[in-house]
């Protein structure tokens, strides 16, 4: 072989193993796409390289970092993905959507005074909710995720602490109350009780009976014809057990009706008679 040949031949590797190359790199360059991963803010979370008609893997991406407390009552979390590709063939973004939690207090309980220590803090009147608000997928004509709302109450897995009336009352007439939502180590309500035993007893002698509904009906008598009652003090309070801010004929009418309860051994309890929870 002489050696114009042998230098053709040589040309012609090179340029094959030079196209070769060229084709190599190209192809490198093309097979791969990436996918920005961005959190709630549009910050980015992660950028991951994805092979071109590959199914997108969002796994290594850390979400517990987006959990995190707003405030004392609000929770925000991951919830899901924004939608992408089921194979992925360019650049892609991705964002991550969220669920915010927030628990309200919407209303207070209506019992404060209480007149026995028996039973449990009665916690009727308590409105408490979860408002959640969750990104959808879908985008809005202005191109922001669209939300979806849900409001849940969950008064009824509040607790109150001290749960009895007689830990609450074991030092006093006066007490201190906080509810606490589920799962919750901050309390969402603080309020004050307080203890009136002596309801009822309107000539205050110690004891509710006959005797008491004759002193009430005395004293609505006198206010009837225009004249003031002379309470003692505190006995006004007594008087009025009904508490309608009246004492009158009702209020005798309810003694009278406890009385005769007591004295046929029945269960008497001021606080479930006025609850409407025993028949008066």
């Amino acid at each position: 072989m002489n050696k114009t040949k042998i230098a053709s031949l040589l040309c012609a590797a090179l340029l094959c193993s030079g196209a070769g190359a060229s084709m190599t790199a190209y192809a490198e360059d093309t097979a791969a796409h990436k996918v920005t991963v961005y959190d709630f803010d549009g910050s980015v979370m992660a950028t991951l390289t994805v092979s071109d008609g590959a199914a997108l893997d969002l796994s290594s991406v850390d979400t517990s970092k987006l959990e995190k407390h707003l405030d004392v009552y609000t929770q925000i979390g991951f919830d899901s993905w924004s939608s992408y590709p089921e194979k992925i063939t360019a650049d892609t973004s991705v964002y991550a959507l969220y669920k915010k939690m927030t628990i309200s207090l919407d209303g207070k309980p209506k019992k404060t005074e209480y007149y026995s220590k028996e039973g449990n803090i009665d916690l009727s009147g308590l409105k408490v909710t979860i408002s959640a608000e969750k990104q959808l997928p879908e985008k809005d004509e202005q191109g922001k995720f669209k939300t979806a709302n849900e409001v849940i109450s969950i008064e009824s897995k509040c607790t109150a602490v001290p749960e009895t009336l007689g830990e609450a009352f074991a030092n006093g007439n006066t007490a201190s109350v906080k509810v606490y939502p589920i799962d919750s180590e901050k309390e969402i309500l603080t309020y004050d009780i307080s203890l009136f035993p002596e309801i009822g007893d309107a000539d205050m002698s110690g004891a509710v009976n006959a005797s008491d509904a004759s002193q009430i009906l005395v004293f609505y008598s006198l206010a009837s014809t225009g004249k003031t009652p002379a309470y003692k003090e505190g006995q006004q309070k007594r008087a009025d057990v009904n508490r309608d801010g009246m004492v009158d004929s009702n209020d005798a009418t309810i003694v009278m009706v406890y009385y005769a309860a007591a004295s046929t051994g029945q269960d008497t309890n001021w606080d479930r008679m006025l609850a409407g929870k025993q028949k008066l």
